[in-house]
This record gives structure tokens, sequence and C-alpha cells, in this order.
């Protein structure tokens, strides 16, 4: 059986073909740089900030895409640093690349991508 990559809850999405993660460092308020050069401020969380793109994809797989990556706040799923992690997040900019149909009779994408930021 295949090992899911990337889901939401019960629905598992298209397998990306990278999944980028920053771990993002949130500071306090009136974070910079003292006049002396020395950094000052509080380091407030961490959070995570995903990259991920697909290659080519159905209509049909990119419209699950979208039904859990959807414009507001939902819970993502992957694993990072050998844990499966959950995070409430938002989505960015989706980006999408036509194919069109190819002979099939089915719409395809070359590609899709998108930055999911943890809120």
């Amino acid at each position: 059986m295949a090992k899911k990559i990337l889901w939401s809850g019960s629905i598992t999405l298209p397998s990306p073909v990278q999944i980028t993660v920053n771990d993002e460092i949130i500071w306090s308020e009136h974070t910079g740089r003292a006049v002396s050069g020395e950094m000052i401020g509080d380091i407030v969380a961490e959070k995570k900030n995903l990259n991920i793109k697909w290659g080519v994809l159905t209509e049909s797989e990119l419209a699950l895409i979208k039904q859990v990556i959807v414009v507001g706040f939902f819970p993502v799923s992957f694993r990072d640093d050998g844990i499966e992690l959950t995070i409430k997040a938002y989505r960015g900019t989706m980006t999408k690349e036509q194919l069109g149909y190819i002979g099939d009779g089915i719409f395809y994408y070359k590609s899709a991508s998108v930055n999911i930021i943890q809120k």
C-alpha cells in the first residue's frame, strides 16, 4: 500500500512531486538591531510554511486538491522531522498550468503549485 504524503482528515491528496518545508521563526514586536549591532527581541513561535508542487494532474485530481486547500483556514497533514504533523493553515496563490485534452477525453494540467502557511 502506498504511503500518504499529504492529506486532510480522511482525504489523501494526489502525491506532489515536491514539498519544501520551511521552519519560519516569528519574532516579537520591535525586534531589530540595537545601536551596537546586537540583535534584540524575542522569538514568539516557530511556524511551518510549505511550498507544494504537483506534476501532471487530471481535472478531477485538481478538484480534490481545491476541495481541501480552500480559501480560508483548513487542516493539512504531512510528515516532517520524522513525525506526522497536522497544522491549521491558509494558502497563498494557487498556480495551475493547463495541458488541456490530449486525446483520451480527459482534461489535464501540466502542473500545479501552492504555498501553505501555518496559522
